[in-house]
């Protein structure tokens, strides 16, 4: 994600370049700009936020856990976290049919795009040479199409009768600002929350864009929701902002993951800020103290986020960067109670920096792996097995793989920028290669993929 889902990739690239009340959102006027509005905050109802009234006593208690628990242990906490509390985050069954692939592409010079199917095999037969930014990543939420255009700082959305024209594009820069400079906002997600309102995250900007999807120009950028008041003494970089790399919706809430970064080093744990969509407000998830707080991660440098379809919200840790630095791993949070549950599976057990991912079924994924700029692999794991045994099989290795995600049937697509072997790479459940040779993207590598209508 990305996942919004290339934290890692683009980090380094940029190190080279320097439930849906409408009537409380306003549209700004032609003067106003993006900066960040002060968001009340709600606390959670009770000791412990967004607990159902006839949820168990070891769900409501899970906050005091949060070193790594036994695999038991951990299971059965996540017991009582039925699918039926968590309804799928964008698109409901059946609403919209997902039937194509696009897949973003970029020499991080210039950038393009392939389109073609996932069935009845995967295929990219279109391939357009030119995008509108050359640092770009497509996004599919609640069956809008969008690009996220990094580096002009705009969001675009996509005519999906006419993949990839933009059928509307938003701008993100501060409205009155004068700098024509690159990646001012840098949009690294976006989640639909209604037909009207998206949340865009950005990377260089303490702040989470509210648009809308149907409306084009400043015109569409409704207000922000502004991070300022869950950033860390330790960040004191002049940006103000804390590297949002990720969105998410689990059950009730927004989740972003934020980095922390100071000059692309984590300066502190990653930690994720919970929004109330229904009235876009900060959740304080620790009502103990007199700060809004976030959810405090066990590693630094959030990646990517996941949602099973039981509910359980996973992340991706990359912590330092280098083959030395093992430091991160892969962790569940419960979004009820916000109890980060430790790294379940570590860096040191998988052998590498950790990226994208994506979740099989509850507890069962695969995720990258970077040892060097020139190998990666994509290696399963599994959140519930024993001790010493949550590292499993290398699926596929190569030299540069960007993403990953799974199709709606089920297949996992995998990006490789491998020169001279670029393209996507599909795979079943059971790690056998469905595609015979990379799908071929044109005379771009791939960096960023959606599922779309």
């Amino acid at each position: 994600m990305t996942h919004p889902r290339h934290g890692l990739l683009l980090t380094l690239a940029a190190s080279a370049f320097g439930c849906f009340d409408d009537a409380k959102l306003r549209p700004l006027d032609a003067g106003d700009d993006l900066a960040p509005v002060d968001v009340p905050v709600t606390p959670p109802d009770g000791e412990a936020p967004d607990v159902p009234a006839d949820a168990p006593p070891d769900v409501a208690d899970l906050d005091a856990d949060v070193a790594a628990p036994d695999a038991a242990d951990d299971a059965a906490a996540d017991a009582d976290v039925v699918a039926a509390d968590f309804p799928p985050p964008d698109v409901p069954p059946g609403e919209c049919p997902v039937d194509r692939v696009l897949v973003g592409t970029s020499d991080f010079r210039m950038g393009g795009y392939a389109l073609g199917r996932f069935l009845p095999a995967p295929s990219l037969s279109a391939r357009l040479e030119v995008s509108t930014d050359q640092d770009h990543s497509p996004v599919q939420s609640g069956c809008i199409v969008y690009d996220l255009l990094r580096s002009t700082d705009e969001l675009a959305v996509l005519d999906p009768m006419a993949l990839p024209t933009p059928a509307r594009r938003i701008p993100l820069r501060p409205a009155m600002g004068m700098s024509m400079d690159p990646y001012q906002a840098n949009p690294y997600g976006v989640l639909t929350i209604s037909p009207t309102v998206a949340y865009v995250v950005l990377y260089n900007a303490p702040r989470v864009a509210v648009v809308d999807p149907t409306m084009s120009g400043v015109e569409a950028v409704r207000h922000t929701i502004n991070l300022s008041p869950l950033r860390s003494a330790m960040d004191r970089d002049t940006s103000g902002a804390m590297e949002a790399a990720a969105i998410v919706r689990a059950g009730r809430n927004v989740f972003v993951a934020l980095q922390n970064l100071n000059m692309f080093m984590p300066v502190t744990n990653g930690t994720l800020a919970v929004i109330d969509p229904t009235g876009d407000m900060l959740v304080d998830t620790d009502t103990a103290t007199p700060d809004v707080d976030p959810v405090r991660l066990t590693g630094r440098n959030p990646y990517a986020m996941r949602v099973t379809p039981g509910g359980r919200l996973v992340v991706t840790e990359s912590g330092a960067l280098g083959p030395m630095m093992l430091d991160g791993g892969i962790e569940v949070v419960d979004p009820l109670t916000f109890a980060a549950r430790g790294l379940r599976v570590t860096e040191a057990q998988l052998g590498g920096d950790v990226s994208d991912f994506v979740m099989l079924d509850d507890a069962r994924g695969w995720v990258i792996v970077r040892q060097s700029s020139t190998s990666s692999r994509v290696v399963e794991f599994d959140l519930d097995a024993a001790e010493g045994m949550r590292a499993g099989r290398t699926i596929v290795s190569s030299g540069d793989i960007a993403a990953i995600a799974r199709d709606p049937s089920g297949n996992v697509w995998v990006l490789d920028r491998t020169a001279g072997a670029a393209g996507a790479r599909v795979f079943n459940t059971m790690g056998t290669e469905v595609t015979s040779a990379p799908l071929g993207t044109g005379a771009f590598p791939p960096v960023g993929i959606a599922f779309v209508p």
